[in-house]
């Protein structure tokens, strides 16, 4: 709850019955704040819709929407979603173009490499029963086991999304900015993605995931393999069960697993990308440095360059 008190805008925050509770606090000792914040966890958790995680704010010529990828899901079988209705709705009304770069923070990976994308994909079908109960069963299970729980796990909005990208990098939603960036974490490792499809905007995924638990050794080659060789072969099986999303995808950086940070830059000649790891110079643990695991800056297409903004 307070870090969601650090998203809001000074307008909401104002209005915030949370925050309102703070500011309306008078006298000596510490503010008893836990039966409030319980009190508004409880009705959130009853209707989700009761209460917003993303955030959108405009940054010069750069804008940068916030998705709660966690709260707003729906998960009943047969209509999962990982955003509901309201908050796709929001998105939808804040992916727009007429600006530099359009920036979408999702804490799960919109672009999975394209091998583990579609077997998330394929077993999100197998789970909602197309061959049957037992094998949805059977699907549900594998989903649950080893925790598939990303963009392609849930089709229906993946697709949606992607059709939103797809308009604003082509210029149906004003001015097509340079790049359509998502940026990600939580798969403890990093990579970046690009969508293939010849649009005005690159369209990309930046993932970084900082301060991890290590992968094991065979999860590390599941990964790389999925990035690379069994991607194009496994992909075309799999994919062939559900419907087609509206563009292709390929690794631009292959999967690296170190305990990093990125950081992200808007400069004249495009959007820098960098991550670096912590480093012990000597043995010193009270003076760690930070060191470039790798950097990429992303240019603009030609046409996009010559698009005003």
């Amino acid at each position: 709850m307070y870090q969601h008190l650090g998203n809001l805008s000074p307008a909401e925050r104002a209005a915030d019955e949370i925050w309102q509770a703070i500011q309306s606090h008078q006298g000596p000792g510490e503010f008893e704040l836990s039966p409030i914040v319980e009190a508004v966890v409880e009705e959130a958790d009853r209707d989700p819709e009761r209460y917003r995680w993303s955030f959108c704010r405009d940054f010069g010529d750069t804008r940068l929407v916030v998705l709660d990828s966690r709260a707003a899901r729906v998960l009943e079988p047969g209509r999962r979603s990982m955003l509901d209705a309201k908050e796709l709705q929001w998105l939808d009304e804040r992916m727009q173009g007429d600006r530099r770069h359009l920036l979408i923070a999702t804490s799960l990976p919109f672009l999975l490499p394209r091998g583990l994308h579609h077997i998330e994909d394929w077993n999100a079908v197998l789970a909602d029963g197309r061959w049957g109960e037992r094998l949805a069963l059977a699907g549900e299970w594998i989903r649950q086991a080893i925790d598939l729980e990303h963009w392609a796990a849930f089709p229906e909005s993946f697709r949606a999304v992607a059709a939103m990208t797809t308009e604003v990098a082509e210029g149906r939603r004003g001015a097509a900015p340079e790049t359509v960036t998502f940026l990600s974490g939580d798969v403890h490792f990093s990579y970046i993605e690009e969508v293939d499809r010849p649009m005005q905007s690159r369209v990309l995924q930046a993932v970084c995931s900082p301060i991890r638990n290590p992968l094991r050794p065979t999860l590390r080659w599941v990964a790389a393999v999925m990035s690379r060789r069994v991607a194009g072969p496994l992909g075309g099986v799999l994919a062939r069960f559900s419907p087609h999303p509206p563009f292709h995808w390929s690794t631009l950086k292959n999967p690296w697993f170190d305990n990093n940070l990125a950081s992200l830059e808007v400069t004249a000649e495009g959007l820098k990308l960098r991550w670096d790891t912590g480093v012990l110079i000597d043995g010193h643990h009270d003076a760690p440095k930070l060191q470039e695991v790798t950097s990429i800056t992303i240019a603009p297409h030609p046409v996009a360059a010559r698009k005003p903004h």
